[in-house]
């Protein structure tokens, strides 16, 4: 799997296990961000969940997700997270000089997270970060001291979470063709679904959001919705892409230009969305040299496009491509390397209802369970009292 994500000037990319960084200037060069070898055994937080878990050993570490903080602190502090196969969050932080070269990079904890994480967000004020997994769960994770707490369970997996603007409202979307939403921070353990944004007709893979009340979803049906996070209604905009034959991989949007750009799957296409005009105007972009799009974040003037094997700039201002060079580690990795899951859709060579109904049941089942404990722990079973009831 391979990622870009960009927070002003800087770019960071990360495929394999690798993480490699630069920053848009008029020299661009690609230098390592930090090495595994600086993880702090001292730093991996134990994981607080129902069975205590072992970490997990794989043969290669991949990374599964990759994200960056929102906020510039005073002195200069910047934070950058992954999720892993080996089932682990790690944070690290790093500062920049005058220049805006980094000085400096270190790892600053590791959270263990129940099952593989799909999607990973810092919160607003970057004091969690908040993650998704395979099983449909969503944690938040303390950049402190990696502290857990789960927020929500979607029971099916979830694809991408994103956060609005003012920090109130997680949204999460899911392969279960929704896009949920809940308040922010969580005022319990467990938080409770606030609304939902019902549309979709196949897996929602990615989301953007434009404002408080701005929202953009797409995915396996290929269309590009546009919703009131308030109102939670029927979408307040859509456009078919449907002409381009491929299920939407991912939305990137870019408020400085009012753009949304969108990567499909297994085509070299970006089409730029142009949000100024009430009948969505596209352009389209051909990624010159490259067989497909993997990834594409926004940073001030530029969309910054991952593919197979380059990294490319498209300038705003005049739809200009800048490539970007990369090394020769980076380039094999980024040929080499697969998505986690190759195929979201649903399984329709068979009737799924009973599977899902059994994973419901269950999901549910645990979900008691949890409560049972809890009050247990709040009225202090000591032993003394009566049991629970067996009937």
């Amino acid at each position: 799997m391979s990622f870009i994500t960009a927070f002003r000037e800087r770019v960071f990319i990360a495929s394999g296990d690798l993480i490699r960084t630069f920053r848009i200037s008029e020299e661009t060069e690609l230098k390592n961000f930090i090495s595994w070898s600086k993880i702090n055994p001292e730093r991996i937080q134990k994981p607080s969940f129902d069975i205590e878990k072992e970490l997990k050993a794989v043969e290669k570490r991949v990374i599964l997700c990759l994200a960056h903080s929102n906020v510039l602190t005073t002195h200069g502090r910047r934070l950058v997270a992954v999720g892993t196969n080996e089932k682990q969050i790690h944070v690290f932080e790093y500062f920049v000089n005058d220049k805006g070269d980094i000085v400096t990079a270190e790892h600053i904890v590791t959270s263990v997270v129940p099952k593989a994480p799909t999607a990973i967000v810092f919160d607003k004020e970057d004091a969690y970060v908040v993650v998704g997994d395979r099983a449909g769960d969503v944690h938040r994770f303390s950049v402190l001291n990696g502290s857990a707490i789960e927020m929500a369970g979607a029971i099916s997996m979830i694809l991408d979470v994103a956060f609005s603007p003012d920090g109130k409202r997680l949204l999460m979307a899911d392969r279960d063709e929704k896009v949920r939403a809940l308040r922010y921070p969580a005022c319990s353990q467990t938080s409770v679904i606030d609304s939902f944004f019902l549309g979709h007709t196949e897996y929602v893979k990615t989301l953007a959001v434009q404002d408080n009340d701005s929202l953009w979803s797409s995915g396996g049906d290929k269309n590009l919705y546009n919703w009131s996070i308030a109102k939670c209604s029927a979408p307040r905009r859509t456009l078919d892409l449907s002409q381009f034959d491929a299920p939407i991989r991912k939305i990137s949007i870019n408020l400085q230009h009012k753009k949304i750009a969108v990567i499909f799957e297994k085509i070299e296409t970006v089409v730029i969305v142009d949000l100024n005009q009430e009948s969505l105007q596209t352009t389209s972009v051909s990624i010159v040299g490259e067989s497909q799009c993997l990834d594409i974040a926004s940073t001030k003037d530029y969309f910054a496009v991952l593919g197979r094997s380059t990294v490319h700039l498209i300038d705003l201002n005049n739809m200009e491509q800048k490539f970007v060079p990369i090394d020769e580690e980076l380039t094999i990795t980024l040929t080499s390397t697969n998505d986690a899951i190759d195929n979201l859709f649903k399984n329709v060579t068979h009737n799924n209802q009973q599977e899902y109904e059994k994973r419901k049941a269950d999901k549910f089942e645990q979900i008691e369970k949890k409560k049972r404990r809890l009050n247990e722990d709040i009225n202090g079973d000591d032993g003394e009292g009566p049991g629970p009831s067996n009937s």
